[in-house]
Order: structure tokens, then C-alpha cells, then sequence
């Protein structure tokens, strides 16, 4: 599948209290270091001014047969650092309920996992041995950002909870992103 969409899935969970949108980003999208659905869907989300703080949780077609994690992969990880040079206040749209946060502040970051036990497979590898990958044991990572990305992260969270008038929404993004970051100096 290489479908990029952004779409509605509030009814569909309730890990959220009011919006939550679904974000599709393409393989080819990673590959073409190509922005041009994350625009659009920027755009929309800008319109909606801070009615769009944490309604978003985003994903990656095109990676489900491969066993290594998003952030191991160089492409992936030049993606979002682009997306983050591109949009610094880009996390104030994401949902912390489901890991979207992590996976991204973990592309560009590093990332230390104390995990033992049997090699990690791909989901699809998963679904062939009738394994629930959510019943396995959870990996605990550390996630270790350089100060430069930080300060860029945290000033455009800023002015972009400035420009929208949600200084709360902002200040909770910078809150998650020091509670779940080590800054490296």
C-alpha cells in the first residue's frame, strides 16, 4: 500500500475525548523526501488553530515487513528530521496516547533500548506465528535529543502556541518532550 490520507477516526476509539485523526505517510513519500501531503495536511491542521492541539496520530505504510523500528531506518529518520526543520511545532498536533510522540522525537534523537529476549520481529512475521506483538514484553527506551534540535523543537512550540493563542497546548508538548527526552549539551 503507498496510500497517503489523513482521516477521522474519532468514532473508532476512545483513546480520545474529541478529534483524533489518523495520518497515513507513504513509503515514497520517506524514499522522495517528499512534504507535499504533509503541507496539505499542516495547512488544515493550521486552520483549525489550537482545536488541533493532539489530534493527530501519524504512521508509516510501506514498513510492515521490515523487522527493524522506524528509527533505525536512515531514510525514515532524515524524513522527520526534514519535517521537523520544516515544522518545529509539528507535536503539537500529535496525540499522546498512542506513541506517535515517541516515534517521532526517537528519529531524531538517539535511542538506547534495554530489552532482552528473542529477536524483534516485523508484524507480519508476527501475524504468521499467531503472536500478539502487544502481549510480548515492552521494550524501555531512552531517548537522548541534542540541545539544537531541543531549542528549535521548544522555540517553534512556542511561537506556534503564540500565533494560535494555546500557550497551554504548547507548554504541555515542551512538558512531554522533557519528560520523555534526555537533552545532550
Amino acid at each position: 500500500m503507498n496510500d497517503e490520507f489523513m482521516i477521522d477516526i474519532s468514532n473508532q476509539t476512545e483513546l480520545a475525548s474529541g478529534t483524533l485523526y489518523l495520518m497515513n505517510i507513504a513509503k515514497s513519500s520517506i524514499d522522495n523526501m517528499s512534504y507535499k501531503f504533509i503541507d496539505e495536511c499542516v495547512l488544515l491542521l493550521e486552520e483549525m488553530g489550537s482545536s488541533a492541539f493532539g489530534t493527530v496520530i501519524i504512521m508509516f505504510d510501506g514498513y510492515g515487513d521490515i523487522p527493524a523500528e522506524l528509527y533505525e531506518l536512515k531514510e525514515v529518520r532524515n524524513w522527520v528530521l526534514g519535517l521537523f526543520e520544516k515544522y518545529p511545532y509539528f507535536l503539537y498536533f500529535i496525540n499522546f496516547s498512542l506513541d506517535s510522540h515517541i516515534t517521532l522525537l526517537s528519529c531524531i534523537g538517539d535511542i538506547e533500548i534495554v530489552y532482552q529476549g528473542d529477536l524483534t520481529l516485523s508484524p507480519v512475521e508476527y501475524q504468521h506465528l499467531g503472536i500478539d506483538p502487544f502481549a510480548l514484553e515492552q521494550k524501555r527506551w531512552f531517548i537522548s535529543l541534542p540541545v539544537e534540535i531541543y531549542v528549535k523543537l521548544e522555540r517553534g512550540l512556542i511561537q506556534y502556541g503564540n500565533h494560535v493563542k494555546d500557550f497551554l497546548g504548547s507548554s504541555e508538548t515542551i512538558k512531554m518532550i522533557n519528560t520523555i527526552t534526555k537533552i545532550i549539551t
